[in-house]
């Protein structure tokens, strides 16, 4: 697909009149399974190729989007993307196309994750929905893989390129009073373990049963990887430099300064294979290793082109694939540590409060339960919580192991632990 991308995109920009012209591509060829009630509901499957085409005059810019196919006209895709530049008003804060740069060609794709058939899936699903009924409880959920792959060529001479291929497996186990969910993802499926996956959701179904009220406060908590990723993806949006630099977020003023426990270390890195990603950002612009946070101090700000080029910085990308050093202990092991407190299997219903002091406000969910001298002793219902990432990455009792997890409020993977935390701030309490 690599030289199809790149012919395509050769001879819109011979043909363009436009000062910069610069071509995306991105195909997506992904197959579907849903489940719900114990039963496959719906396959799916699409396989699209969209083609972007920008056109810079001066400081306009016009552009259009289109599917790609074998009777595309590059002279009325260029007509229409001219007329739009022609029209617009002046981007007051526009960049040039990024310049000609050698990025790696990566491929993560594997033939068995992107052949692999929905017969074959429902086999596996069948194998899970026998043992759900034999244990009263319904499973519902998604089943996915597919083949990704992204293109960015510009009149600079800019040429990127990247494939993977992703299979995932979602789901959530259900009891009449209770839910439990669990969710991996790899690259090659032969790494994929849905049973196991199920098993999780099943188990915390099952110990979450007739679960009890508690009343809300401040309780020590473990925060199972993926209630990590979702509580702490809010600060990472908000970590960019002009945001700091505009005096309008949490990070004002604090670069070079330690803001978190000294145990807080996070960076991003494509080429990691803790977390391995696409290895340019959306303007084709080449990421590396950055480190963000190192011993609690405030390393690093994300600068997109514009704002580094304004300051006088040299350009970051954003951090998506995040990674958060990890300790060694289980979540069963942090568990032990705790006198009286909560387990946290995941948030959701995420939003800002405040975002200088990055409060945000949501809930627990698929799993809340109460812990005493080291051990789980019941499940609660689900509490509501007003907290802060900043006050959590400072309150650290300690770190435990930490896996690959995609969470519910961002589409990329980060590499997250599991945290014991002091304080935990729960505001109210529900009815489930």
């Amino acid at each position: 697909m690599m030289e199809k991308f790149k012919s395509v995109a050769k001879k819109i920009i011979e043909n363009s009149k436009a000062d910069h012209t610069e071509v995306f591509f991105y195909r997506v060829k992904e197959d579907n399974t849903r489940f719900g009630e114990s039963r496959i509901t719906q396959n799916m499957a699409k396989d699209l190729t969209y083609l972007t085409l920008k056109l810079h005059l001066g400081k306009k810019t016009g552009a259009v989007q289109v599917t790609l196919s074998e009777d595309l006209k590059i002279d009325e895709l260029l007509s229409r993307a001219m007329d739009i530049a022609k029209s617009s008003v002046e981007d007051p804060e526009y960049v040039p196309p990024v310049e000609k740069q050698d990025i790696p060609i990566v491929s993560r794709a594997f033939k068995e994750t992107e052949e692999l058939s929905p017969k074959k899936k429902a086999e596996v699903l069948k194998e899970i929905f026998e043992d759900a009924k034999r244990n009263n409880l319904k499973v519902a959920g998604l089943f996915t893989n597919g083949l990704y792959q992204y293109g960015v060529f510009n009149s600079n001479g800019l040429e990127a390129y990247y494939e993977t291929t992703m299979a995932s497996f979602s789901n959530t186990v259900q009891t009449e009073t209770s839910s439990g969910y669990a969710r991996d993802q790899h690259e090659d499926v032969r790494n994929l373990a849905p049973q196991e996956i199920y098993n999780v959701a099943k188990e915390k179904a099952i110990m979450g049963q007739n679960p009890r009220d508690l009343e809300p406060g401040q309780y020590d908590v473990v925060l199972e990887p993926l209630a990590v990723a979702d509580f702490l993806v809010f600060m990472l949006w908000t970590m960019d430099a002009r945001g700091a630099d505009e005096g309008i977020t949490y990070f004002t003023g604090k670069l070079g300064q330690k803001i978190f426990d000294e145990r807080v270390n996070m960076y991003s890195d494509p080429m990691s294979p803790l977390n391995p990603s696409i290895p340019f950002d959306g303007e084709g612009l080449l990421l590396k290793r950055v480190d963000w946070i190192r011993n609690g101090v405030l390393e690093n700000l994300y600068y997109d082109r514009y704002w580094a080029m304004k300051q006088n910085k040299k350009p970051t990308g954003r951090p998506f694939a995040m990674i958060f050093e990890d300790g060694q202990k289980s979540v069963n092991e942090l568990v032990k540590q705790v006198e009286k407190g909560l387990l946290v299997t995941r948030f959701w219903y995420i939003r800002y409060v405040d975002r200088k002091s990055i409060t945000i406000t949501g809930m627990t969910r698929d799993g809340l339960f109460y812990i005493e001298n080291g051990e789980i002793k019941y499940p609660v219902k689900n509490l509501r919580f007003n907290e802060s990432p900043a006050r959590v990455l400072s309150n650290l009792i300690d770190i435990g192991k930490g896996r690959r997890v995609v969470g519910e409020e961002a589409s990329f993977a980060m590499y997250m632990p599991s945290l014991l935390v002091k304080g935990f701030n729960f505001t109210s309490k529900t009815e489930f």
